[in-house]
């Protein structure tokens, strides 16, 4: 576990808040993917050489992501394929760059509460992919949560 999360890196390197009404500076956007870079450096050097049979994405950041990209809407049902490519990343990071956090929460799939998170998460996962090689995701509906709660459950039905 790396300290990576979207909204710690908002306020701590993009420095946003919900209401802000300016994107960040290139320049801010360029330190955090630097500070990531950075971060993840001695990590990847174990990983990188382990392969990747099926890559999955599973956060609400990742859903958004996606769902910028291209990705079907969550009323389509939780069990509709959705993937999030790493050029249909950096079209979304191109694009959502420019536009106010407070403006962000204003396109379809983005949550009001993480609009001004989003950046940040983006800029971890596009650094992610990249530095693993890993050109799509499979979108899980369900995070870190869900799958504590479903193993659980798991294991409460096998006693």
């Amino acid at each position: 576990s790396l300290p990576l999360g979207a909204g710690r890196l908002t306020r701590e390197r993009l420095r946003l808040s919900p209401g802000d009404p300016a994107p960040p500076s290139t320049q801010a956007v360029e330190e955090l993917r630097e500070y990531v870079d950075g971060q993840l450096d001695p990590v990847i050097k174990e990983i990188v050489d382990v392969g990747w049979e099926r890559p999955v994405g599973t956060s609400k950041t990742f859903r958004t992501l996606a769902r910028l990209a291209g990705a079907a809407p969550s009323g389509a049902g939780v069990w509709t394929k959705r993937s999030l490519t790493r050029t249909g990343l950096r079209q979304v990071i191109g694009f959502i760059r420019h536009i106010p956090p407070g403006q962000l929460a204003e396109l379809e799939g983005v949550s009001i509460g993480r609009a001004h998170q989003l950046l940040a998460g983006a800029v971890v996962a596009e650094t992610v992919m990249r530095k693993l090689d890993v050109e799509k995701l499979t979108i899980c509906p369900w995070a870190l949560r869900e799958g504590v709660i479903l193993r659980r459950l798991d294991q409460l039905g096998s006693h």
